[in-house]
């Protein structure tokens, strides 16, 4: 070991022994700066650096040393200018003179300049009284700023002159501002600066250190390869200690892929680092399989041969859930101890290392690119502001960027690959906390199993550590979750006659949700292509070959299709939808309204379609009619596409879990929550108006309408008697029966006079089963048989004491004839006991007529 440190020391003594010219400026006068000589008082030292000190417009002043390397060398030095540069504004610095004064006329040498017209860094060559020679024309733009720092190093061997500009100006991040060849001048006597100011707003404000002017020592040493990194997946980039041989770039057979006949077709030295070389080959890497390389041949401009090597790498092109969202800060209170900044952490879910290179996270609002990292299989990263990450510990793989796109309270989080692939998102709200005190802030939310990436929240809790999450450790909540239940399909509507538009309530894959083949349509339509939103892919845009005809259901089912979790993505129901027509008078019809609720109960006004059109409910709207007779501002009935379809019910209230904890809800869906205008008790008016403001149905009720004989209407709903009888007649009003507890809200009314009954016929046979699976009467067959198809059918089965018990369909359209079975188990799978139960089914057509039929069966046990 101490040979090892002798040999050390005496190496780094002899490679400071060549230093032509060491300047740190560590002194505390510009007095003892003995070697430096140039126009008097112009120049002091400030904090161990050379300053500008002349107070003198129109100016130009120069200080100079001693320094005879002219050949063969390297000459570095740092700056800084606290303005920015011009053509009277600028900094010269004589890498080589003849003379010592350095405003001479005659003078003769090599210097760079460091601003003018175009705020540029080149290099010139001084021949005297004449134009100063342009060798390298520099970037533009560099020194255009408020302040400039930056390390500039110019090489010369022999005759080839190399310019590098460092912004950084600490020497790690240098690039090639251009190449010359001169060989006028071959000895130097002098080197040193030149500064040019022309107004008050420049004095004071040059700065220079660390001037270090050594010889180029002649190079014995091969390169050595030192990095290497996969560009794209035909392009592998190779970084070695040294820029090689330029005749490389002409040599394919150097590099030798373990791949038959996959050989290089282009090779070219990085722009920016020279050191580095690209090669690309005919064909791509194969995907998730190891692959060599043997480099043999390639040398150093000297002619340094390096040793063969090889190297080892694997391309793989990263899919969906290859890296996850795996814990998040949505908002930061560092004033309570804890966490104190937002932050996303990514985990590595695949068997390979991925690197992160173009890769974007992003919110809802705006994405960032994330620079190279590469980030090791099962590995966790820590995404966050560029700004924030010394608020982190020390010893957690973190990575800022700058524009970092914060999760907001509410939010999407999404993770791209460099394809622009998918990999992750994450939608989610405040709710998912479930505890008011951690939503308030400070507490990450934790993916408890990474086998369930897109299960939402039922696979995500708020963290339990008591600094407020675990960012780059191991997750608190981590544990075996449970299969989530599979995706649904729960909603179509046409935003036009040749567009259907599609949601699901969960993630969908962007590439297997748009064939065409996974969907279902009856009656059947020509599909021409399937467009999928970002970023969750769960909408979709159906464009349609024709348009969908007037007065049609249609039905839309999803075959084939499966979810994230490898479960067959369903139907919710039988999702209808139809073209979309504008309500006229009295197409839609007020058919119930609560105006004097129970205490804790909310109002609510029900709507029933009774045309055969399919209407958008957000372009209907309720409003109040005042003592004046003037209508209220009116309150939309959906802020987004909802429909309505013929003999279809929708109730309106402000709280739907209040009113359905009140009230029997048989179909919650059709329940809608909304700003609803306050009904007046006693007596009022309410009004249904469509897009262009006109009254689509208005009801002038009061206490008057309810059964004369009930002498208390808190909590009593009145009921339409007949959609098609007038909406004034008072005679067409009843209150809602106490077998369902006063209201029906969303579902047909207890009180109601015989309709238009449609023609067609529904028996179940047989009337006895016993479904215990012995082959003898386990199921119960409902048939049914219409005039033509296109009905519309709803079957409910209740128990004896009239409770629902089974929805056996829901809003099913109907060929003409056909079956449905019962076998004999309640919602959920649940068994039931023996004794009498009660088929009700409702069946409608495009026209608005209704049939209703009540089929007794008994359900047995052996």
């Amino acid at each position: 070991m101490r040979i090892s440190i002798v040999c050390a020391c005496l190496f780094l003594q002899a490679s400071f022994s060549f230093a032509q010219v060491s300047e740190h400026f560590d002194y505390q006068s510009i007095t003892e700066a003995k070697s430096w000589k140039g126009t008097d008082t112009a120049w002091q030292i400030e904090n161990g650096r050379l300053k500008s000190h002349l107070q003198q417009v129109s100016s130009s002043f120069h200080i100079a040393r001693s320094s005879s390397l002219a050949r063969n060398a390297i000459w570095e030095w740092w700056l800084q200018l606290d303005f920015n540069t011009s053509s009277l504004n600028y900094v010269d610095v004589f890498l080589t003179a003849d003379s010592a004064n350095l405003q001479g006329a005659g003078l003769r040498g090599y210097f760079v300049r460091i601003g003018n017209t175009k705020d540029e860094v080149c290099l010139y060559r001084r021949d005297g009284t004449a134009t100063p020679v342009l060798l390298i024309d520099g970037r533009d733009g560099i020194t255009n700023h408020t302040s400039t720092k930056l390390r500039i190093r110019v090489t010369r061997k022999d005759d080839e002159w190399e310019l590098w500009t460092d912004e950084k100006a600490d020497g790690t991040t240098y690039i090639r501002e251009g190449l010359a060849t001169d060989g006028r001048y071959g000895t130097s006597y002098f080197m040193g600066f030149v500064v040019r100011q022309s107004t008050a707003s420049f004095f004071n404000r040059h700065y220079f250190d660390d001037v270090l002017i050594t010889p180029i020592i002649a190079d014995t040493t091969p390169p050595v390869l030192q990095s290497h990194y996969l560009r794209d997946s035909r392009t592998l980039t190779l970084c070695f200690s040294e820029p090689l041989d330029s005749a490389v770039l002409a040599r394919p057979e150097y590099f030798h892929l373990s791949v038959p006949g996959n050989t290089p077709d282009s090779i070219w030295q990085d722009s920016s680092q020279p050191s580095c070389l690209h090669v690309q080959f005919r064909d791509a890497f194969p995907n998730g399989d190891s692959c060599h390389l043997l480099i043999d041949g390639v040398r150093d401009p000297t002619g340094n041969i390096m040793e063969p090597a090889t190297v080892a790498f694997l391309f793989y092109t990263s899919s969906g859930y290859d890296v996850l969202i795996h814990e998040f800060l949505p908002r930061a209170l560092p004033s309570a101890g804890l966490l104190p900044a937002r932050f996303v952490e990514l985990k590595n879910n695949s068997p390979y290392a991925l690197q992160l290179k173009n890769w974007r996270i992003g919110n809802s609002s705006r994405e960032a690119v994330l620079p190279q990292y590469l980030l090791p299989p099962g590995a966790l990263l820590v995404v966050c502001d560029k700004g924030n990450t010394d608020l982190f510990p020390d010893d957690i793989p973190i990575l800022g960027i700058s524009g970092f796109p914060a999760p907001g309270d509410s939010d999407i989080i999404t993770l791209r690959n460099d394809s622009g692939v998918l990999v992750h998102a994450v939608a989610y709200d405040r709710s998912w906390y479930s505890n008011p005190v951690k939503e308030r802030g400070g507490w990450s939310l934790e993916m408890i199993d990474t086998n369930w990436p897109c299960a939402g929240n039922s696979n995500w809790k708020p963290s339990t550590a008591p600094q407020g999450g675990t960012p780059g450790r191991p997750n608190t909540v981590a544990g075996t979750g449970t299969m989530p239940p599979p995706v649904s399909l729960v909603k179509a509507f046409p935003s036009d006659t040749m567009t259907l538009h599609l949601s699901f309530n969960g993630i969908m894959d962007s590439l297997a949700v748009t064939a065409p083949e996974h969907f279902v349509f009856e009656p059947s339509l020509a599909v021409a292509g399937i467009t999928a939103h970002p970023p969750l892919y769960n909408s979709l845009s159906v464009h349609l070959r024709a348009p969908l005809l007037p007065d049609t259901v249609y039905t839309v089912a999803v075959s084939g299709l499966k979810d994230c979790t490898g479960q067959e993505v369903t139907t919710a129901g039988d999702v209808a939808f139809a073209r979309v027509s504008t309500p006229d008078s009295f197409d839609v019809v007020i058919n119930e309204i609560l105006y004097d609720p129970a205490a804790g109960v909310p109002e609510f006004v029900e709507v029933y379609n009774r045309s055969p059109k399919a209407v958008d409910l957000s372009h209907l709207y309720l409003s109040r009619r005042k003592e004046d007779g003037q209508l209220e501002a009116p309150t939309t009935l959906g802020d987004q596409p909802l429909l309505l379809l013929p003999g279809g019910y929708a109730a309106f209230t402000t709280g739907p879990e209040a009113l359905c904890t009140y009230y029997d809800c048989l179909q919650a869906a059709a329940i809608y929550k909304i700003n609803l205008p306050a009904l007046i008790n006693g007596e009022g008016t309410i009004a249904l108006l469509n897009e262009s403001g006109q009254i689509v149905d208005e009801l002038h009720y009061s206490d008057k309408m309810h059964l004369a004989i009930a002498d208390n209407t808190r909590g009593v709903s009145l009921e339409r008697l007949l959609s098609d009888g007038p909406t004034q007649d008072k005679y067409n009003w009843h209150s809602a029966a106490a077998a369902v507890k006063y209201g029906t809200p969303g579902y047909r009314n207890s009180q109601q006079l015989p309709m238009a009954e449609v023609p067609g016929d529904l028996t179940v046979q047989p009337t006895v089963f016993s479904p215990d699976n012995d082959g003898l009467e386990d199921l119960a067959m409902v048939r049914y048989n219409f005039p033509r198809p296109g009905y519309i059918i709803n079957v409910t089965i209740f128990d004896a004491v009239g409770r629902p018990i089974r929805y056996l369909e829901k809003n099913t359209l109907l060929p003409a004839s056909g079956y449905m079975t019962w076998d004999g188990r309640g919602e959920s799978n649940r068994e039931l006991v023996s004794g009498i139960y009660v088929i009700f089914a409702e069946a409608f057509n495009a026209e608005g007529k209704v049939r209703h039929w009540k089929l007794p069966i008994v359900l047995g046990k052996r």
